[in-house]
């Protein structure tokens, strides 16, 4: 009997939770990576690409694609530490092409990273304690979160909530830590992940064998500044912040959280089905409630996100 699994859902549901053959090819003196394992690499936040400058005169000289990889790196709320930053930028320097690109979504990516350096950067960035695991591929992307600073008690606060809920979405297989760090767990309390090897089936419990049926994007505003245009993202995220009467705006108080949900810019040219659309306003919730909130809606679209076209998911 043939396969109907669309393409996509038959890797990951087949990739043993994100493993696929990526350890094996790794240790292996090719310059790229097979198919499947292409795609589950994104996932571990990595692009394989090819150098298009190069393409046509390599193809008439008979040698293959000059092969590298993009390495995107998460960084919730879009804040770091100067120790974070530096790290990035040297690793750039020793793996990349030197330059180091911030994206809309307040990610950093690397650039021209060859395969046998691609384990070098992703522990690199580990050993800071940032992560590359679910910078790309059908999961929570990053969480993003206005960048302006603020001294702001609440305004703070927000971004400790885009931190955690970040980590609630961050995929809990171990074969992040197997491939990247050796099976190592770097002492960061929020992304420590279950012990591997006791012979049981290894559960996602959020995401399950085959993980969301495309990317999901959930940002977090200020309510005088939609800094990350809030209503293009599957959730997002208004807080509601009162200042004390008669303190200092320092002082202020987060006192709940308005969702909007179903906005996005995807679409493909020449088809009816898919189009921009403004996230609708769903509710009003607690600062308690945040997490049960975006788990429960993000399980809709896991469960009834369109898996048999992308373009429609």
């Amino acid at each position: 009997m043939s396969d109907t699994r669309p393409e996509m859902e038959r890797i990951k549901e087949d990739s043993r939770y994100l493993r696929g053959t990526i350890k094996e090819e790794l240790a292996q003196d090719s310059t790229h990576f097979s198919k499947d394992n292409v795609q589950l690499l994104k996932a571990h936040g990595a692009y394989q690409q090819d150098d298009r400058d190069v393409r046509n005169k390599r193809r008439k000289e008979g040698l293959e694609p000059l092969y590298t990889l993009m390495v995107r790196s998460k960084i919730p709320g879009g804040r770091l530490t100067p120790e974070q930053y530096l790290a990035h930028d040297e690793l750039a320097d020793c793996y990349g092409d030197h330059t180091l690109r911030i994206t809309t979504r307040q990610g950093f990516q690397f650039y021209s990273v060859f395969k046998k350096n691609l384990k070098a950067v992703i522990r690199g960035i580990n050993e800071k304690l940032g992560t590359t695991l679910g910078a790309c591929g059908d999961n929570v992307r990053n969480v993003l979160g206005c960048p302006a600073p603020s001294e702001d008690r609440a305004k703070l606060k927000v971004y400790e909530y885009a931190k955690a809920i970040s980590d609630q979405f961050l995929a809990k297989t171990s074969a992040y830590h197997e491939i990247w760090l050796n099976g190592e767990k770097i002492e960061d309390e929020s992304r420590k992940k279950p012990a591997s090897g006791s012979g049981e089936e290894e559960v996602e419990p959020i995401y399950g064998k085959t993980y969301l049926p495309r990317k999901f994007k959930i940002a977090l505003a200020f309510p005088e500044d939609n800094c990350v245009d809030v209503y293009t993202n599957d959730i997002g995220i208004v807080p509601e912040i009162k200042d004390e009467a008669g303190m200092r705006h320092a002082s202020s108080l987060l006192t709940g959280f308005n969702i909007l949900v179903g906005g996005g810019l995807g679409m493909s040219h020449g088809s009816k089905d898919t189009f921009p659309r403004l996230a609708d306003p769903l509710c009003f919730v607690a600062p308690d409630e945040i997490l049960g909130i975006t788990k429960a809606i993000l399980l809709v679209q896991r469960d009834y996100g369109d898996r048999k076209s992308r373009k429609h998911a």
